[in-house]
């Protein structure tokens, strides 16, 4: 009788196993070296041209080497990349933001700064990146200057690339985020668009696309 009872949960635990939805992903280094004109581009990963680039990086950015945001230039002409969605240069994948590709929703926002590309932070079942948005203000929680430490419903919005839905989502607070949550099958959690921060919001979707990757 046991014996009967473990293979029938060997047997039930298989039919689970296989009927697990599995949801596409992107890993760090999966986009060749180009610029990317389209979505499209970008989901099929085949840069729409190979023509060589550089950077320029934005003031107050925290890194020259390979910064969060900047704006890239075409090295034979001399004259800054505007209207490609995607640039993958030196291992990294650099997006702008463009109502076109963003969910419904989130048609109200334009980042603060057009042509300028924000670097990817997470690979996995989303890919993000962060970008400044126009009209918005961040406050800076106990009085740090780092836009880790502002809070989500500021002036620094996360985005996400959703692989599903063949669209970018911009967090806006806690509601928006537990919402898209919700509609990804990934479980709710108690959050204070006050006090819940970029940082915070960071570690969610590292802990999210962790098992993707």
């Amino acid at each position: 009788m046991k014996l009967y009872i473990l293979f029938a949960l060997l047997f039930i635990s298989s039919i689970v196993t296989a009927q697990e939805k599995e949801y596409p992903s992107i890993k760090k280094g999966d986009f060749p070296e180009g610029i990317y004109m389209t979505l499209e581009d970008v989901l099929n990963k085949k840069p729409s041209s190979t023509e060589e680039v550089y950077f320029r990086a934005c003031e107050k950015c925290d890194s020259l080497d390979m910064p969060e945001k900047a704006f890239f230039y075409f090295k034979q002409k001399n004259k800054r990349v505007k209207v490609p969605l995607a640039v993958s240069h030196k291992g990294e994948m650099y997006f702008q933001t463009y109502r076109k590709y963003t969910n419904k929703k989130d048609n109200g926002y334009d980042p603060d700064q057009y042509s300028r590309f924000c670097k990817v932070l997470n690979y996995g079942r989303f890919i993000y990146f962060e970008e400044n948005m126009k009209g918005l203000w961040s406050k800076a929680l106990l009085g740090a200057l780092t836009p880790l430490a502002y809070s989500i419903n500021g002036k620094t919005k996360g985005i996400v690339l959703d692989l599903d839905n063949k669209e970018f989502n911009i967090l806006q607070n806690c509601d928006d985020l537990n919402d898209f949550l919700s509609k990804h099958d990934l479980p709710e959690f108690q959050c204070n668009s006050e006090t819940f921060t970029i940082g915070d919001l960071r570690k969610k979707i590292e802990e999210i696309n962790l098992h993707y990757r």
